[in-house]
């Protein structure tokens, strides 16, 4: 029986379908995005990953199986064994283990699992009957394209009429200005040339300080450590001021503020580990790295580490986008 189909109708209701002693097929939101080199528009989707470390049964696909094929739940799980040691056995002789609409699993050069994630189906429920499109960017005329496009048009007329055009395009302002200025400025009086403007007729003008300031003088106290006393010098009198023990002692106020730890709804997850050992190695490295990282309990037997926990889907999609640049495995979490 081909596992396939399950997996591919499990991934529109479920974030991660796992396939036990294989690994798990984990979707992640992708928002929308645009291609600049082929100007495509792609809508909102599920990205697909594959996880080999999610390999105990939580009972999903069984149960998937066990209900439309109308037979036992242990009947269910030896033929997701059966499956499952058959890819097994093809991966092992360097075959390509396709399933369809969900993606290929292969085993490189190195040695290593690779998942090829297939992108003919989209599973976000939301984005339902919108497709990718292509759009051309519009061509618009530029400047230098519209100054090329305007027709020169020649002044008519001999050279001789030209140059008097040029010459009264100059008189003439200078003319006006030379009949303006008189009638606006009084240049009979003094000019202010300390001034931007030299027309205007505003002089600085220099008043007499006619009498210093006057300081008020400062009571100095003046402290006896041995009598216990303080005395101040007001008018040339001095006030003697006893302090008292209590006065002395310096108090020290000691207010406990306790802090309460937010619970979160989503955590952008970085990896799921048998040992803790491991998971506190993890959570050092991400910390390092600028994260606010940490173990967030056991989920289906394993330690998880979470980048950072959020509040909102939105903000969990926000800090996935960063956690994808350090780990392109990372998934969300729904508590």
């Amino acid at each position: 029986m081909q596992l396939d189909h399950y997996i591919s109708q499990l991934l529109f209701r479920y974030d991660c379908v796992i396939v036990p002693n294989l690994g798990g097929f984990v979707t992640n939101y992708k928002p929308a995005s645009i291609n600049p080199v082929r100007d495509t528009f792609y809508p909102p989707s599920k990205g697909i990953s594959f996880n080999k470390n999610l390999i105990h049964n939580d009972g999903l696909l069984a149960n998937a199986i066990s209900q439309e094929n109308g037979i036992a739940y242990e009947k269910a799980l030896t033929i997701i064994e059966e499956a499952v040691a058959k890819i097994q056995h093809d991966l092992k002789n360097r075959k390509k283990i396709a399933f369809d609409n969900v993606g290929v699993l292969f085993y490189d050069q190195d040695n290593r699992l690779q998942f090829e994630p297939s992108a003919q189906v989209n599973y976000l429920l939301e984005s339902y009957g919108l497709s990718s499109f292509q759009q051309f960017p519009v061509k618009r005329k530029t400047l230098e394209d519209k100054i090329k496009e305007t027709p020169v048009l020649p002044i008519a007329g001999s050279s001789k009429t030209k140059k008097w055009i040029a010459a009264a395009a100059v008189i003439v302002p200078l003319a006006i200005l030379t009949i303006w200025i008189p009638t606006k400025y009084d240049l009979s009086s003094d000019l202010n040339y300390a001034n931007l403007n030299p027309f205007k007729t505003v002089l600085p003008v220099y008043t007499e300080r006619t009498a210093l300031p006057v300081f008020e003088k400062i009571d100095v106290p003046t402290v006896d450590e041995t009598n216990n006393t303080v005395t101040f010098i007001k008018n040339e009198t001095p006030i003697v001021i006893k302090k008292t023990m209590e006065e002395s002692v310096t108090k020290i106020d000691s207010t406990f503020v306790k802090t309460s730890i937010k619970s979160f709804n989503f955590h952008v997850i970085g990896g799921c580990f048998s040992k803790k050992v491991n998971a506190e190695k993890f959570v050092k490295e991400l910390i390092n790295a600028g994260f606010n990282a940490s173990i967030i309990g056991k989920r289906k037997g394993l330690f998880t580490v979470s980048y950072s926990g959020f509040s909102s889907r939105q903000e969990a999609v926000e800090g996935l986008a960063l956690a994808k640049n350090h780990n392109s495995k990372a998934w969300i979490l729904s508590l």
